[in-house]
């Protein structure tokens, strides 16, 4: 008899290693803290967003586009070599979906081919509180991701959760219950977007899990005839990859979208083969040309490369400008309140509000000044300004000009000047806006006899 154990369950104890390690890492990221801040935190009503590290603002949401676009990529990537490596081993559906199942196994007997035909009353009920329990502890935990644990459950355990936190809790627990134990791998039959457009991604050299039809037909049992075995397959249709599979499709015949790649066929089928001391993998990770004996794999082909191409692309991008990030930003806008004026020298003055912004984890003490031409004068309260790590602070400030000065700016650039924040330590570090400056029309006209409109 071949000695076939290393192969039957392998990729059972493969597949419980990967949901231990990604439910590990769904349950434990908002907790984990880099420097006093979060490892992930969408954080909408701060208009923050931390990211493994890096704090993304409203302004640079192409980085939070060019991740999501990495991730895609690298899907398509994995997709094209491996199939559907990712719904049977790291969507979070086939990861959960296994965790509730086990529940049910250790509870209520459950099988590798369904429930038993007869379970008693508190094991059901049991079963049922521990898939409410821990669909919970899945909606704490994805509420977590927007609002910070550490604020989360104290509010909680003061009774001081805000009721749009409380009824985000609620539905998302009510939905992971829902969908884990009544929807299932329904999800992944019927809604799953990914399942329609997989097989635009796979080609004659993905590798898929297949059924060997050349060494397992024809299927049934092996007839003993006059003391020799009668011809046939290796499949002696048992049914248990069917029974096994939960998709409820029959892997033998041929490849089809239902399939998650979840490899529970394979291990049945693994089984079966070792008590009958027959070889392994009649269902196996294997591609089309492999299947039919067509020729060896081609790991690098031209989809490959391409989707390598582009995710390489991706990440390049991602670097450049991750290197070229400058931690500081202004905004500006005229302060209504007090749009133009004017000296009793006869300057004219505009009040500005300043936004400045700093995206470091450190505290920046920034001088604010203007680039314009000569006659121009900033006036500020403060200068400079201490603006602390992750922070936005306002500031309000007046710039002066003269007649002459605006004059000669509006005939050649229209009034348009620079504001620039700079790094007391270290000037080279700043940020730039462009605004205009408007003059009163009175003053203009008194002036000169030519008002904004005529230049």
């Amino acid at each position: 008899m071949l000695n076939a154990r290393p192969v039957q369950g392998l990729f059972r104890r493969l597949r419980w290693a990967a949901d231990g390690i990604l439910i590990a890492i769904l349950l434990l990221t908002p907790w984990v803290r880099i420097g006093g801040e979060p490892l992930v935190l969408l954080d909408v009503p701060g208009r923050k967003f931390h990211v493994f590290g890096l704090v993304i603002f409203p302004q640079e949401l192409y980085f939070l586009w060019l991740i999501v676009a990495g991730l895609a990529l690298a899907l398509f990537f994995f997709t094209a070599l491996a199939g559907r490596l990712w719904c049977g081993w790291a969507c979070p559906q086939t990861v959960l979906t296994d965790v509730y199942a086990a529940v049910a196994r250790r509870l209520q007997g459950w099988s590798r081919a369904g429930p038993p035909a007869h379970v008693a009353t508190w094991r059901k009920l049991a079963t049922h509180a521990v898939w409410l329990v821990f669909s919970l502890v899945l909606g704490f935990h994805l509420v977590a991701y927007f609002v910070s644990p550490y604020t989360l459950l104290p509010a909680l355990r003061a009774g001081a959760v805000s009721p749009t936190v409380a009824g985000f809790w609620i539905a998302a627990s009510v939905l992971a219950y829902l969908d884990f134990v009544v929807v299932r791998q329904t999800f992944c039959k019927f809604l799953c977007p990914y399942a329609r457009f997989q097989s635009v991604l796979f080609d004659r050299d993905t590798l898929v899990v297949g059924y060997d039809r050349l060494r397992g037909e024809p299927r049934g049992r092996r007839l003993q005839r006059g003391g020799a075995a009668a011809a046939g397959g290796d499949c002696v249709d048992c049914g248990l990859c069917v029974a096994v599979c939960p998709s409820e499709i029959d892997i033998r015949d041929g490849l089809q979208l239902e399939c998650i790649a979840c490899t529970q066929c394979i291990d049945a089928c693994n089984g079966v083969m070792e008590r009958l001391g027959r070889a392994p993998n009649l269902i196996g990770y294997r591609s089309l040309v492999g299947l039919e004996r067509i020729r060896r794999v081609r790991l690098v082909r031209p989809r490959v490369a391409i989707y390598a191409a582009l995710l390489a692309g991706v990440l390049a991008t991602f670097t450049a400008l991750l290197a070229e990030r400058v931690p500081l930003a202004i905004e500006v806008s005229h302060n209504q309140r007090a749009l133009t004026g004017s000296t009793a020298d006869g300057r004219f003055t505009n009040a500005f509000t300043l936004h400045i912004q700093n995206r470091d984890r450190v505290a920046r003490v920034l001088r604010v000044r203007i680039e314009a031409p000569e006659g121009f004068e900033l006036l500020a309260g403060v200068n400079p300004i201490t603006v602390p790590a992750l922070a936005t602070v306002e500031a309000r400030v007046f710039v002066l000009a003269g007649h002459e000065a605006l004059e000669e700016e509006l005939e050649h650039r229209g009034g348009r000047f620079r504001f620039v924040v700079e790094e007391v330590s270290d000037p080279s570090r700043s940020a730039t806006t462009t605004t205009t400056f408007l003059p009163p029309l009175q003053g203009l006209v008194g002036a000169s006899g030519r008002g904004p409109g005529d230049v």
